[in-house]
This record gives C-alpha cells, structure tokens and sequence, in this order.
C-alpha cells in the first residue's frame, strides 16, 4: 500500500463532545471538531490526511465504538494521533506502544493500569443540539475532587474512600454529586460532608476537561514548532478481513484506500466536520449512535435529514364534539356514546393549572428520579431508551434551548413516583362511577406519541398546560393502520409514520385539546398526539364499565393475545436485559 504523507495544511481533526465545548477549545487550538468518534470516523478522518488527530470523545455501549485498527491505520499513515481524557484515554492507554499519544492524568492512569474500567470516564449528555452539556459526574472526576478535598482538609481520607466507593456502586448515568451527598448526609461523616457540599461549587475538579485542554495544547505547541516526525515509526499495516469489510463498507466512488482522497480546501470541514467557527458539516450520515461516550441519546444528523412535523393534524378530518363537564352525569353516560368526546371544564379547580411550572416541579419534586425517553433516530417514530434523571435536571434540559426536542418524561405513574403533586389534582366529575383509577404524568417539548390504541383500559387525557393536538381513528379503521403483529410487544401501535405522509387513510377526528380540558379516548381507539411546545398533562386510565364498550370477538382475542405474550414473555426478557445493560424501553 503506497503511504501518502500528512498534509500540513490540512487543520488537526479533533474528536469532542461533552468534555469540552468547542467554542472553548477553539480558542486553545484552531482544528476541524468533530462529533465524538465512532467505528469509522478515525479511518475516514485518516483517508483526508490531516496534520494530527485527537480523540477525547467517542460513542460506544449503544453502537461500536472506534477501533484500535483505524488508529493504527492513521499511524502507518505518519499521522500523529493524540488521546485524553475519554475514550481517547482508554485508546491511547492501549496503544501507546504503537504511537498513539497518551495526554493527561486519566490516560496515564489507565497506562499505568490503576484505572481499568470504561465506566471510569462515562458520562450522561445532552444531545448535539444541546452541545453535549454534560448531565452526570464522571467518576474520574469525582475521584480527582475526593483527593483535592482531601489535600485541603474538608474531609479526611477514610470519608474520601467510602465516597468514592458509593459513588463507583451507582450506575454511570445515575452518578452525580447531589445523588452521592444526600445518601451520606446521614451518616456518622456529615459533619464532614456538609463541608464538602459548601466547597464543591469553587473546589470540584474537573479532570477530564483539564486533560482534554492540554491535549489541545500540546496538538498547537507540535504544529507551531513545524510537526515532525512520528514519535515511533510508522508499522507495517495489516489488511485484515475485518478491515477490508469496514473499507469496503465504507468506500466512496473513486476512492481507494492507501490513496489521498480528494478533500476540502485547506480550513474547511472535512468529511463529517466542524471547523471551529464555522458551520456544521452537511454531509454526516446518521449513525445510530446516539450518545458520546455515555448514555444512548440522539445523534447528530444534517439538517435534511430531521424529521418532519408530524402531519397528524393536517390530514383531513373531523373535528370531535365537544360538551361542557356539567352536561355529562357520570363514566356511564360517558362511555356509553363509545366515541371521543372533548370536555370543557373538565379541570375547573385543579391547582395544577395556576403552580405547575418549572420552579414549582423543582422545589416539589426535584429530587426524584424520572424514567426519561430518548429517540436515537431523532424521530418519534423510531426506537427509544429510557435514562434515569432527577426531575430538576430533566426540567433543566426543557428549559434549554435545542436540548429536548426529542426527549420525553411520558406516562409516569404520577401516584407512585410523583405522590407530591397529587394534591395538585381531583378527579373529574365526568368520572363519577368508574373502577378504580390510575394515573399518568405527562411532561415535554415538542413530543409525539405515535398512533396506538388502548387495548383493555379507557382513557381521560387532562391537560394542565400547553395544547396537544390529537388524531383519533375509529375501531373499524384498523385495518387500514398497519399495526405490529400480534406478538409483538407494540402490537397496538401503527407502524405507519406519520410524519412522511400528507394525507391518512380511514375515516379519522380530531381536536386540540386545550390546558382546563380533558379529551374522553374509548377503547380501540387509534390516537396520535401530538404536544408543540412545552406541555404537561396527566391521563386517567380505568377498566370498561360496561361491556357495550368491547368490540369485534376478533379484535378482543388480537388485544388478549398481543397482552399475554408481552406479559409472559416480551417483559420479563426486556426487564432482564434492561437490568443486565442498563437499558429502558
């Protein structure tokens, strides 16, 4: 394979995301930044021939991360690959017999082998539209700040440790310093922990950043002095089957590899890049990565390529009838029309309506832990995970511009998880009669929840704030769906997405559902909500009353069936895995 040499005027491709924000690494070394580094990317950042490559950030869990052949690759390339901080520290660690550069306290303590888990440098993050803004403590982090603390005397040495180990016991998404202190305000060190709560806002070290910054540092001070040769000698590249299949796989028409492909002009973006300072790259494909080195999220996509609004409430429709709260006597009355009904009044007394804002969550509830969505597509209509936040850090994140327009806190068991907020709420007189009720808490930004129906329990969506709007498809329009098959786990939802079509089939209704009132959903019927903007609700949920409400023998046996193998069988598999890998959904 002929080797072609690093072009110097080609900027340094750097890796990052949630270590550090790129319009501050920026300032510390001009380079083309790219999203955190995935399988591929140093390979196809190696094909344009950069000066230099830095990897702090890299996706891994959720999809394959970077691979050591693509560094080793940039290596017999002559190119200088640096690493810190992150994944670059894990990759660097290992191959730094090979010529990878290791940067930074974490990278040498992985060299060193005193560190050895991954979990040591992940972190739970805002998507790319939020900049990656870091929303769990890494726990080389906290171990940096345990030993600063130490070295200052707010806490002794015996403290340190048993923080620590509480805090390596938490799952990497769940690790942050709020977590850790209130679990330890009660033990025999409070005094000492108190202390440390009061010094962590000016004393926290954040170990991570400051390797990343003199990685970037050190990249500025080898190409102000000129570059130069490989710190080791470039080694005998090997093709394996492997490699071939991830440059075969990877290939572009024309291109070869141990060939420079052509590239941008010198200061542009190259490939999937970002030049500090300039825009975005378009021409990164999606990747199924959705998280930087932690936590599955939402990946970065050109802008082409996002979803459009959901066209539910473009298509042609009925609108529901709407009656007024006082002119409906009881669940029975209800029930009996066994069509949606939009109900004025329905929350008339509901404190919710007046207190429920962001400060008001937080101070009632911003300690607990709520089971988040997050849509790795990017799109609603595709799969999700759940993460587990604390209330005010999803708040946080719904009060940031760009950060959740596809993240969801939806259909939470309010009573159970949310009991603070209870008081908040009544039960509507329109269910007057009905079995025993639960409920569900509703919180987002610009959410979608995809056409499904209900398969054994009626419903009463309640919105508290916002509007949402909703398409409703009668039972009989069923067959024109598309739903999952019956053993599914999702065997009531459509596998039609919505947002790709201008027009839907069947007979459906719609209406907007307004913050004061309530949209009565019978059994079987398919609904798409839609919320724009930020919305909250909650949705009471009860057994039929009356058996006039179930329909065809078909359809009960389709719901009875799908029900059974989810429970027997989709769920207890999924509770396993999500258990094993930390997963939700």
């Amino acid at each position: 394979m002929g080797r072609v040499s690093p072009d110097a005027r080609r900027p340094p491709v750097v890796f990052l995301g949630p270590t550090l924000p790129v319009e501050e690494a920026a300032r510390i070394l001009p380079a083309d930044y790219r999203p955190p580094a995935e399988l591929g990317s140093v390979y196809r950042a190696a094909r344009e021939r950069p000066a230099a490559i830095g990897i702090v950030d890299g996706y891994f869990e959720r999809v394959p991360a970077v691979w050591h052949k693509e560094i080793l690759y940039a290596l017999s390339l002559g190119i200088r690959v640096y690493g810190a901080a992150s994944m670059g520290a894990l990759r660097a660690a290992e191959l730094a017999a090979f010529g990878m550069i290791p940067v930074g306290e974490v990278a040498e303590q992985y060299r060193l082998g005193l560190l050895t888990d991954d979990d040591e440098v992940a972190v739970l993050h805002a998507p790319a539209q939020g900049g990656y803004r870091p929303m769990s403590e890494p726990m080389v982090n906290i171990r940096a700040t345990l030993s600063a603390a130490v070295r200052e005397a707010v806490i002794d040495q015996d403290v340190a440790a048993v923080l620590a180990a509480r805090a390596k016991d938490l799952y990497y998404p769940d690790r942050d310093w709020a977590a850790l202190l209130d679990v330890a305000a009660g033990s025999e060190a409070a005094a000492q922990v108190a202390r440390l709560r009061a010094w962590l806002p000016t004393g926290a070290v954040d170990q991570k950043r400051l390797d990343a910054e003199r990685l970037l540092a050190e990249m500025r001070r080898w190409l102000e002095a000129g570059g130069g040769a490989p710190s080791t000698p470039p080694r005998p590249f090997e093709q394996t089957e492997n490699w071939r299949e991830l440059v075969v796989g990877d290939a572009t028409p024309g291109a070869t590899p141990g060939a420079a492909p052509g590239g941008p002009p010198p200061g542009a973006a190259g490939g999937d890049g970002r030049v500090a300072g300039g825009r975005r790259g378009q021409g990164r494909e999606e990747s199924g990565a959705v998280n930087g080195d932690g936590r599955p999220m939402i990946s970065e996509r050109p802008e082409e390529s996002v979803p459009r609004r959901p066209a539910g409430t473009r298509i042609r429709a009925a609108e529901v009838p709407r009656r007024h709260v006082t002119d409906i006597a009881d669940v029975l009355e209800l029930e009996r029309g066994r069509r949606p009904v939009l109900i004025e009044g329905a929350l008339d007394g509901w404190p919710a309506l007046d207190r429920w804002n962001p400060d008001y969550l937080r101070e009632k509830a911003g300690g607990t832990r709520v089971p988040v969505e997050f849509y790795p597509s990017g799109s609603y209509y595709g799969s999700w995970v759940q993460a587990s936040l604390r209330m005010d850090r999803y708040l946080d994140i719904l009060t940031s511009p760009g950060e959740a327009e596809r993240c969801y806190l939806a259909q939470v068991p309010l009573l159970d998880l949310l009991p603070e907020l209870a008081d908040d709420l009544s039960v509507p007189r329109c269910l007057a009669g009905a079995p025993e009720l639960g409920l569900a808490f509703f919180l987002g930004r610009d959410t979608v929840t995809a056409l499904h129906y209900h398969s054994n329990e009626q419903a009463l969506l309640c919105q508290v704030s916002g509007a949402k709007e909703v398409l409703l498809y009668p039972p009989e329009d069923h067959r024109f769906l598309n739903f999952h098959p019956w053993y599914s786990y999702r065997f009531n939802f459509s596998r039609i997405d919505f947002s790709a079509i201008s027009d839907g089939p069947g007979s459906p209704v719609r209406c907007t559902v307004r913050a004061g009132e309530a949209l009565y959903i019978p059994l079987y019927w398919g609904h798409l909500v839609e919320g724009p903007g930020t919305t909250s609700s909650v949705t009471f949920f009860w057994q039929p009353t009356t058996g006039r409400t179930w329909r065809s023998p078909g359809m009960r046996l389709r719901a009875a069936v799908g029900g059974a193998v989810r429970r027997r069988f989709v769920s207890p598999f999924s509770e396993t895995f999500n258990r094993r890998f930390g997963l939700g959904g």
